[in-house]
């Protein structure tokens, strides 16, 4: 037997994923029983987006707790489940694939600042980051990773964040 909360339920809904789809992913982690397990379909919809969600699976053995991460890179669907400990690595995959974007955009129901700055680590990690600091905007605020074609960019305190092209960014006031 296989349930699905009301919530994850209505993410799945919103996110186009088919409960089946999903089943059969959770099943095949189980069974493999390794630290992150992959699976790809196509959708036809373009655009690059992320949602991360936390996650638990309860089996009558035990509770795990475990990320979903559910993704779209140009019509190409993928969903992986992992153990936290190896959110570093997908975190790596998701950066690589995203700064090849036009715009890519990481979402969260709720703000898990461990993803925010594991992704700004990340950044920085493979690109060139010319700057890294915080910038406003009248009230607003933004942490910011400038490269020399891309920005990392993430409104404080929202469960989201974009990669987007540089030139596509004005900087407002620097703050050092």
């Amino acid at each position: 037997m296989f349930c699905v909360s009301s919530f994850l339920n209505e993410e799945l809904q919103r996110l186009k994923i088919p409960p089946i789809i999903f089943a059969e992913a959770v099943i095949d982690f189980l069974n493999e029983g390794s630290a992150s397990f992959t699976a790809y379909w196509g959708s036809g919809e373009n655009g690059g987006t992320t949602r991360i969600l936390d996650l638990s699976v309860v089996t009558p053995d035990r509770t795990r707790r475990l990320f979903l991460v559910i993704s779209r890179f140009n019509g190409i669907n993928e969903i992986t489940l992992l153990e936290p400990f190896y959110f570093t690595n997908v975190m790596e995959k998701l950066i690589s694939y995203g700064k090849n974007l036009e715009r890519y955009q990481l979402t969260m129901p709720f703000l898990y600042k461990f993803v925010i700055f594991e992704a700004f680590h990340t950044f920085s990690r493979v690109t060139n980051v010319k700057y890294q600091g915080i910038v406003s905007e009248g009230t607003e605020k933004y942490m910011v990773a400038l490269e020399k074609e891309k920005a990392l960019l993430w409104k404080i305190e929202e469960p989201k964040m974009n990669l987007v092209n540089r030139e596509n960014i004005t900087l407002i006031h620097l703050n050092y």
